[in-house]
């Protein structure tokens, strides 16, 4: 049957979506069945071209970023997979840094729908879900496409999720911190363990873990699966020092140092075990940015040796033409406006000190709206040192009130000025109105803040954020 991609989208976004619900009450071990059965039925797309498949709590879809820029520079036909998305259900699947049309989509869907038609018939799965049909549209999208090589990042933990059905000739792991604890575990082993389920046998994985269990949950499952790893850290003293020289884990592989910071970019050189590249650039803002750039840089020499071909010339070119939106984004000057996605404890830890050490502002006024099922106490604890905080809400369910929000701020930030808005729009507006020029107003919390945030700045004529946003779904 034919279909709009307003139909294409309804029929996608009418199974269950855990992603916007937060309510993953369903038994996971089937996800990968299920996505196994239904790519097999479209003639295993997902087999027609190589992957690099990237997990991890924080960074990987920075560091996806960075390994496809590279490879497109190279002359390579790319495919790319990322979620959630900030505007539009076709940010999820670009081909050669295009977005998939609309027009593409409602050409796609009615195969999977007749796919899924048939299996659903047998009644030997149970229901499919939005992230698993999606995931299906975009590895199928990508074999129509004749793409080379697909940067494949991981929706939730790991093993069980529905990408794992891939072959990557290079798995990352990318930063463990506390998340998604109801469902993936409220340990870091157990969270590290989860995300190690994309190592294959005699296979390959790049990591920039740092926390010792973390580590040891991670190179335990790459020792049982014959699998060699490669571990990426600062050139400084070694977190797991200790676990390196009782032989439990190898010491860094490849060391990034940091030579320059400002609110345009950093520069900086890796240490790789053939020698070190000097002055690249990226102009994504934060140290953690340059560590993700140093796991991008590991996982493409591994590729290289694999057969996907890239030069110097790319590399240093495609680090320093990178876009990823909504991570430490300036929108604005004067007072400093910045979006940023940050939706942990650690992330918001990272954001900021990346902000006071970038920036310098004399004030730094926080624009705040959380999901329901995070962390917020330990997120709220990291905001105790900022001077001012508008709370607010996403439009999603799973947003919290900010009335709500309030009476936990009075217990782990009592000392913040606070003051609430319904909307992202409001509470920017009400930010504004607070700031002086010295200060900075940063909107975090979540990444459908963050996408609302975004689309408020193109309102207020920010170019930038104008140029990125094609549509806006929902």
């Amino acid at each position: 049957m034919m279909m709009n991609y307003t139909e294409a989208l309804n029929y996608i976004y009418g199974f269950t979506d855990y992603e916007r619900n937060g309510k993953y009450t369903r038994d996971r071990n089937e996800n990968m069945l299920r996505e196994v059965e239904l790519l097999k039925r479209l003639g295993n797309p997902h087999l027609q071209y190589s992957n690099t498949l990237i997990a991890g709590t924080k960074g990987k879809g920075s560091t996806a970023a960075y390994i496809e820029r590279v490879l497109r520079e190279a002359g390579l036909r790319t495919g790319l997979y990322t979620q959630p998305d900030l505007h539009t259900f076709r940010e999820r699947s670009q081909c050669n840094g295009h977005l998939i049309t609309e027009q593409e989509v409602a050409a796609l869907v009615p195969e999977i729908k007749a796919a899924v038609e048939q299996i659903e018939a047998s009644q030997e799965y149970g229901p499919f879900i939005t992230y698993e049909v999606g995931t299906a549209l975009a590895f199928l999208y990508f074999a129509r496409q004749q793409v080379r090589h697909a940067v494949v990042e991981v929706g939730l933990g790991g093993r069980l999720d529905a990408t794992n059905v891939t072959q990557p000739l290079v798995s990352v792991i990318t930063s463990i911190s506390y998340d998604h604890m109801s469902i993936l575990g409220d340990t870091l082993t157990k969270i590290a363990t989860e995300k190690a389920g994309i190592i294959k046998p005699n296979g390959i994985v790049v990591t920039s873990a740092q926390a010792p269990e973390a580590l040891l949950a991670i190179a335990a499952i790459a020792r049982q699966r014959n699998a060699r790893m490669m571990r990426v850290g600062p050139d400084a003293v070694d977190l797991a020092e200790a676990e390196v020289r009782a032989g439990n884990l190898l010491p860094f592989s490849y060391r990034y140092q940091i030579h320059e910071q400002n609110e345009h970019g950093q520069r900086f050189s890796i240490q790789t075990p053939a020698g070190t590249y000097a002055d690249l650039w990226t102009p994504l803002i934060g140290e953690h940015q340059v560590e993700n750039a140093t796991v991008a840089v590991a996982t493409l020499e591994e590729l290289r040796q694999k057969g996907i071909e890239w030069d110097e010339e790319a590399l240093y070119k495609g680090l320093a033409s990178v876009h990823w939106p909504a991570r430490i984004q300036v929108v604005g000057h004067e007072p400093t406006i910045v979006v940023d996605g940050a939706h942990n404890a650690d992330s918001m830890q990272k954001l900021l000190l990346a902000l006071r050490s970038t920036f310098e502002p004399h004030r730094l006024i926080c624009v705040v709206g959380v999901n329901k099922d995070k962390d917020i106490s330990r997120m709220l604890q990291e905001l105790a040192s900022i001077d001012s905080i508008v709370l607010t809400q996403a439009n999603n369910p799973r947003a919290m009130k900010p009335e709500e929000l309030q009476q936990l701020m009075a217990e782990y930030a009592p000392d913040v000025s606070v003051q609430l808005a319904d909307t992202c729009e409001q509470a920017l507006d009400l930010a504004c109105d607070l700031a002086d020029s010295s200060d900075l107003i940063c909107a975090t919390g979540s990444l459908y803040l963050a996408g609302e945030a975004l689309r408020w700045a193109a309102s207020h004529g920010n170019a930038t954020a104008a140029d990125e946003i094609e549509g806006v779904d929902h």
